[in-house]
């Protein structure tokens, strides 16, 4: 009979690991550590109640993930990512209409990118930064909301042309795909970053010596794995 081996969910070690923080911090601040702070007091029950909200909200993988769901959720749900692959990959064969809507997808795609080099280079600046650049300009700040509402459109386009989607609940229905697949991410990724808060507001990477830099990339890659995950 075949042992089944359970893999601890990302969740799951998450809040373990604020678990252990809570109790190590205690430790830190009664033997002074350092400048450890305690989360086990009044000041870090006072701090976890008003800050947890802010810093989920604020996460640096929250909003591009939201947004590119919407854009990549219509590539996937519409079929255009798997006829891609088969396309790059040299296998599958493409009926008249397949090929027809991943011609109207492309010139779609080529109109769409023109429209934003246009946007981004055009004499006027119209939404570049106030010295006339592209660093910090809105066109930056705005580039997931940019790259999602490109590969929508095409989806959507390609979708259309093979007689897929009929109406706007089919488009809603793939914006909402990868939501629907990828769910208890955001419930995971509220947990990443408790745990990380945490870490920051008891101070015991500073103690331990752990760079700021290597906790912010820790964070980042910590945000993204899980995406991984499907429910």
């Amino acid at each position: 009979m075949k042992s089944r081996i359970s893999v601890v969910h990302p969740l799951t070690c998450f809040f373990l690991l604020t678990v252990m923080l809570l109790f190590i911090s205690w430790i830190g601040s009664v033997y002074s550590w350092g400048e450890v702070q305690s989360l086990l007091s009044a000041e870090g029950l006072r701090w976890l109640l008003r800050s947890i909200a802010d810093d989920y909200a604020s996460s640096p993988v929250l909003f591009p993930v939201v947004v590119l769901f919407f854009g990549c959720g219509l590539w996937v749900d519409s079929g255009l990512g798997k006829i891609c692959r088969d396309l790059l990959s040299g296998r599958g064969r493409f009926s008249h209409r397949e090929r027809h809507a991943l011609w109207m997808a492309a010139i779609a795609g080529g109109i769409y990118l023109g429209i934003c080099m246009l946007l981004a280079w055009e004499p006027g600046g119209i939404v570049r930064s106030a010295v006339g650049t592209l660093a910090g300009s809105p066109f930056m700040e705005g580039i997931w909301c940019i790259i999602s509402l490109g590969i929508g459109l095409i989806s959507v386009v390609y979708a259309y042309a093979v007689d897929f989607y009929r109406g706007d609940r089919d488009i809603i229905r793939g914006m909402s795909c990868l939501f629907i697949r990828h769910a208890s991410y955001f419930v995971t990724l509220f947990f990443v970053v408790l745990f990380f808060s945490s870490l920051a507001y008891t101070r015991l990477a500073v103690c331990m010596g752990i760079s700021s830099e290597v906790v912010e990339w820790l964070y980042l890659i910590c945000s993204l794995l899980p995406l991984l995950e499907h429910d």
